[in-house]
Protein backbone atom coordinates (compact mmCIF):
# COMPACT_ATOMS: atom_id res chain seq x y z
CA UNK A 1 0.00 0.00 0.00
CA UNK A 2 1.53 3.71 -0.82
CA UNK A 3 1.83 6.12 2.08
CA UNK A 4 0.20 8.39 0.11
CA UNK A 5 -3.56 8.72 -0.77
CA UNK A 6 -5.00 11.14 -3.34
CA UNK A 7 -8.34 12.21 -3.21
CA UNK A 8 -9.71 14.78 -5.17
CA UNK A 9 -6.26 15.69 -6.48
CA UNK A 10 -5.39 16.52 -2.89
CA UNK A 11 -3.05 14.54 -0.95
CA UNK A 12 -3.04 13.24 2.50
CA UNK A 13 -1.10 10.39 4.43
CA UNK A 14 -2.29 6.38 4.78
CA UNK A 15 -3.27 6.49 8.61
CA UNK A 16 -3.11 2.87 8.77
CA UNK A 17 0.07 2.66 10.25
CA UNK A 18 0.48 5.86 12.62
CA UNK A 19 0.53 5.20 16.47
CA UNK A 20 -2.34 4.25 17.86
CA UNK A 21 -4.19 6.10 20.93
CA UNK A 22 -3.11 5.60 24.75
CA UNK A 23 -6.13 4.25 26.60
CA UNK A 24 -7.97 6.94 28.42
CA UNK A 25 -6.02 5.29 32.09
CA UNK A 26 -2.68 4.65 30.83
CA UNK A 27 -0.34 6.58 32.68
CA UNK A 28 0.46 10.33 31.35
CA UNK A 29 1.71 13.56 32.55
CA UNK A 30 -0.33 16.76 31.49
CA UNK A 31 1.98 18.42 29.10
CA UNK A 32 0.01 20.78 27.36
CA UNK A 33 -2.74 23.91 27.58
CA UNK A 34 -5.74 23.65 25.93
CA UNK A 35 -7.24 27.14 25.40
CA UNK A 36 -10.59 28.55 23.17
CA UNK A 37 -9.28 30.99 20.43
CA UNK A 38 -11.25 34.47 20.27
CA UNK A 39 -13.21 34.90 16.73
CA UNK A 40 -11.10 37.98 15.84
CA UNK A 41 -7.49 36.16 16.80
CA UNK A 42 -8.30 33.62 13.70
CA UNK A 43 -6.81 35.63 11.08
CA UNK A 44 -3.39 36.16 13.27
CA UNK A 45 -3.03 32.10 13.84
CA UNK A 46 -4.35 30.93 10.85
CA UNK A 47 -0.99 30.34 9.28
CA UNK A 48 0.27 28.39 12.47
CA UNK A 49 -2.88 26.12 12.80
CA UNK A 50 -4.29 25.77 9.25
CA UNK A 51 -1.72 22.62 8.64
CA UNK A 52 -3.17 20.94 11.83
CA UNK A 53 -6.50 20.75 10.06
CA UNK A 54 -5.47 20.65 6.86
CA UNK A 55 -5.47 16.82 6.50
CA UNK A 56 -8.94 16.62 8.22
CA UNK A 57 -11.01 19.14 5.68
CA UNK A 58 -9.25 17.16 2.55
CA UNK A 59 -10.97 14.22 4.08
CA UNK A 60 -14.10 15.72 4.38
CA UNK A 61 -14.32 14.61 0.74
CA UNK A 62 -15.32 18.27 -0.66
CA UNK A 63 -17.73 19.26 1.90
CA UNK A 64 -15.10 21.86 3.65
CA UNK A 65 -12.34 23.60 2.23
CA UNK A 66 -9.70 25.86 4.52
CA UNK A 67 -10.84 29.27 3.31
CA UNK A 68 -14.34 28.04 4.30
CA UNK A 69 -13.36 27.11 7.63
CA UNK A 70 -11.56 30.17 7.94
CA UNK A 71 -14.62 31.77 7.32
CA UNK A 72 -16.37 29.68 9.75
CA UNK A 73 -14.42 30.87 12.47
CA UNK A 74 -13.88 33.98 11.64
CA UNK A 75 -17.95 34.60 12.02
CA UNK A 76 -18.03 32.22 15.16
CA UNK A 77 -20.12 29.76 13.42
CA UNK A 78 -17.32 27.14 14.67
CA UNK A 79 -14.93 27.46 17.54
CA UNK A 80 -11.33 26.86 17.63
CA UNK A 81 -9.61 25.20 20.32
CA UNK A 82 -5.82 25.07 20.53
CA UNK A 83 -3.70 22.35 22.55
CA UNK A 84 0.10 24.23 23.02
CA UNK A 85 2.50 22.50 24.64
CA UNK A 86 4.99 23.97 27.54
CA UNK A 87 7.11 26.16 24.79
CA UNK A 88 3.98 27.41 23.46
CA UNK A 89 4.02 25.54 20.50
CA UNK A 90 0.87 24.57 18.95
CA UNK A 91 0.62 20.56 18.49
CA UNK A 92 -3.29 20.50 17.78
CA UNK A 93 -5.97 22.45 17.22
CA UNK A 94 -9.90 21.04 17.23
CA UNK A 95 -13.07 23.31 16.11
CA UNK A 96 -16.24 22.64 17.48
CA UNK A 97 -19.80 23.75 16.57
CA UNK A 98 -22.84 24.58 18.96
CA UNK A 99 -25.66 23.11 16.89
CA UNK A 100 -29.26 23.48 18.11
CA UNK A 101 -31.72 20.63 17.05
CA UNK A 102 -35.58 21.34 17.73
CA UNK A 103 -35.63 18.38 20.33
CA UNK A 104 -31.91 19.36 22.08
CA UNK A 105 -28.75 21.52 21.46
CA UNK A 106 -25.16 19.60 20.95
CA UNK A 107 -21.66 20.27 20.46
CA UNK A 108 -20.22 18.59 17.53
CA UNK A 109 -16.67 18.08 17.36
CA UNK A 110 -16.14 19.54 13.50
CA UNK A 111 -12.49 18.89 13.25
CA UNK A 112 -9.00 18.02 15.03
CA UNK A 113 -5.81 17.74 14.18
CA UNK A 114 -1.92 17.90 14.93
CA UNK A 115 0.95 16.24 16.00
CA UNK A 116 1.71 14.37 19.45
CA UNK A 117 -1.90 13.62 19.69
CA UNK A 118 -1.54 11.56 22.73
CA UNK A 119 0.05 14.45 24.66
CA UNK A 120 -3.44 16.38 24.32
CA UNK A 121 -5.96 14.29 22.86
CA UNK A 122 -7.71 13.38 26.50
CA UNK A 123 -7.41 16.96 27.72
CA UNK A 124 -9.20 18.41 25.06
CA UNK A 125 -12.15 16.05 25.09
CA UNK A 126 -12.74 16.99 28.20
CA UNK A 127 -12.09 20.80 27.97
CA UNK A 128 -15.12 19.83 24.97
CA UNK A 129 -17.11 18.52 27.18
CA UNK A 130 -16.80 21.03 29.81
CA UNK A 131 -17.55 23.66 27.62
CA UNK A 132 -20.90 21.88 26.15
CA UNK A 133 -22.45 21.66 29.59
CA UNK A 134 -21.66 25.38 30.58
CA UNK A 135 -23.02 26.33 27.20
CA UNK A 136 -26.46 24.31 28.26
CA UNK A 137 -25.64 21.44 25.80
CA UNK A 138 -27.29 17.79 26.39
CA UNK A 139 -23.64 16.16 24.80
CA UNK A 140 -21.42 16.27 22.61
CA UNK A 141 -21.28 15.07 19.26
CA UNK A 142 -18.68 14.20 16.45
CA UNK A 143 -18.13 13.15 13.24
CA UNK A 144 -14.56 11.32 12.80
CA UNK A 145 -13.38 8.58 10.43
CA UNK A 146 -13.82 5.49 11.84
CA UNK A 147 -10.11 5.12 13.61
CA UNK A 148 -11.38 7.54 16.44
CA UNK A 149 -13.94 5.06 17.52
CA UNK A 150 -11.25 3.35 19.32
CA UNK A 151 -10.67 6.33 21.18
CA UNK A 152 -14.47 8.03 21.56
CA UNK A 153 -15.73 4.67 22.95
CA UNK A 154 -12.98 4.91 25.95
CA UNK A 155 -14.62 8.33 26.87
CA UNK A 156 -18.24 6.55 27.01
CA UNK A 157 -19.39 7.51 23.43
CA UNK A 158 -22.07 5.51 21.85
CA UNK A 159 -22.15 5.25 18.14
CA UNK A 160 -25.21 7.00 16.75
CA UNK A 161 -25.08 6.43 13.25
CA UNK A 162 -22.84 5.98 10.14
CA UNK A 163 -22.61 7.80 7.08
CA UNK A 164 -22.61 6.56 3.48
CA UNK A 165 -21.79 8.53 0.60
CA UNK A 166 -22.34 8.25 -3.00
CA UNK A 167 -20.38 10.54 -4.76
CA UNK A 168 -21.53 11.92 -8.92
CA UNK A 169 -18.55 12.02 -11.43
CA UNK A 170 -19.89 15.34 -11.80
CA UNK A 171 -20.44 16.63 -8.35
Amino acid sequence: MKNLLEIDDSIIRDISREPKIKRKNAPREVTHTITLVPPHYIETLWEDVKHHVGKAVIRSRGRWTLDGLKEALIYDYQSLWLAFNKDHKIDGIGTTEIIEYPGKKMLAVQFLGGDNFNDWVWDINQRFQDWAKENGCSGVEATARMGFWKWLEQDGYERAYVIYEKRFVDG
